[in-house]
């Protein structure tokens, strides 16, 4: 009986003793010679077999192949990523941005002119209506974020001539800077005005000559500058009369304007520059039709026939053109003026002139001690209080 039929019967169960064990110790040593040739004989072989792949060149182009696959792969990887990057930066700038930019004041837009953003507008109408003897120069804007600016802008005084450069930022409808970079607020001009009712007082019984007194003793060239409030409001034709007999002595640098009836109570102080010399110029208009005169120059060369001005319409269309597009541009007053209820102050005005006309209780005027003596003596004037003296006119020609 051969091997093959005795492994049957031991497969069958058929096998005797002897044969049992004979052929488990064939299959032990069976068992032996394998663990011989994988440890010896099949390693030699595949080693023999790797080389002579590398002779034929399979092996580099099998890492050819996986090589290009990698690339392939990184590649589309790579592309992927760099694609969804930048996805995410031009949703970001592109479309998240503006939107959250638009829940805030916006300074280097370009809604209102052309050229010019709108810091620029916002700051000059804010600064004439509310800062007697100041104007601004210019005005410029940056983004530095979401609803965040840099911004720069120059403020000049009429009396002096000085020039203050101010830097300030605004985040997300928040002014950073002290109140006073952007808007000065020391005067203490028209406290009849401010508190009616405490012109009748003793102390201001006598102050009117007290100040001629004091002028009286200065020397005749010193130059001022004073807030003179008339015993009667002036019209805006009566005001240009007395602008034009006083031309050569007095200069006018803030007319301020009657807001409220004779003897109620008054918060805020508004008025306008009268002398387009005195103001910034820019060919950027804004919209003519919403605001007609908010450069006082624009208005005074549509008003021009044959050389001649009507100076009360001007005055009047400026003034309510200013306070137009204040009302018109809330977000700006909120932010510069940090001020909740001066946007109401602004609808209130424009009613009230609107329904009273344009008429001042006062002006803010610089001259010569022995002009503004003369002026004094010479024109219904309720109260004088000084703002400023200097030696002399700072520029003769």
């Amino acid at each position: 009986m051969d091997f093959k039929d005795l492994l049957n019967k031991y497969k069958e169960g058929n096998a005797s003793a002897e044969q049992i064990k004979f052929v488990e110790e064939e299959l032990s040593k069976y068992e032996l010679i394998q663990e011989y040739l994988c440890e010896g004989y099949d390693i030699r072989f595949e080693k023999d077999t790797f080389k002579e792949d590398v002779l034929k060149g399979n092996v580099r182009e099998e890492t050819a192949l996986v090589k290009r696959s990698v690339n392939k792969r990184l590649k589309k990887v790579i592309a992927t990523s760099v694609s969804i990057v930048f996805l995410i930066l031009f949703t970001i700038f592109y479309l998240i941005s503006p939107i959250l930019n638009n829940f805030y004041y916006n300074p280097s837009e370009k809604t209102v002119g052309r050229y010019n953003q709108n810091l620029y507008f916002d700051l000059k109408a804010f600064t004439e209506l509310n800062l007697p003897g100041y104007t601004l120069n210019n005005a410029y804007s940056e983004s530095s974020g979401f609803g965040a600016y840099n911004i720069y802008f120059q403020r000049r005084n009429l009396f002096t001539g000085d020039v203050k450069n101010i830097n300030a930022k605004i985040k997300r409808n928040v002014k950073i800077g002290s109140f006073e970079d952007f808007f000065e607020t020391s005067y203490l001009g028209f406290a009849g005005i401010r508190q009616p009712g405490t012109n009748e007082s003793e102390f201001l019984k006598g102050q009117k000559d007290r100040v001629i007194n004091h002028i009286d003793e200065l020397n005749p060239v010193s130059y001022i500058s004073a807030y003179i409030t008339f015993e009667n409001d002036l019209t805006m034709k009566e005001f240009d009369e007395l602008n034009k007999k006083y031309n050569n002595k007095i200069s006018f640098k803030w007319v301020g304007v009657r807001t409220v009836g004779k003897g109620d109570p008054i918060n805020y102080l508004s008025g306008f520059i009268p002398e387009p010399n005195d103001q910034s110029v820019t060919n950027d208009s804004a919209d003519k039709n919403k605001y007609p005169a908010l450069q006082l120059v624009d208005i005074m060369m549509d008003e021009n026939n044959d050389n001649k001005y009507n100076m009360e319409v001007v005055y009047t269309k400026h003034f309510i053109s200013l306070l137009k597009y204040m009302v018109d541009r809330e977000k700006a007053v909120k932010v510069l003026d940090e001020n909740n209820n001066k946007m109401e102050y602004y609808k209130d005005t424009l009613n009230y002139v609107e329904n009273n006309g344009v008429n001042t209780y006062g002006v803010l005027v610089c001259g010569e001690a022995r002009d503004l003596l003369e002026f004094i003596n010479n024109e219904k004037v309720k109260i004088i209080e000084i703002d400023n003296v200097s030696p002399s006119k700072k520029y003769i020609h």
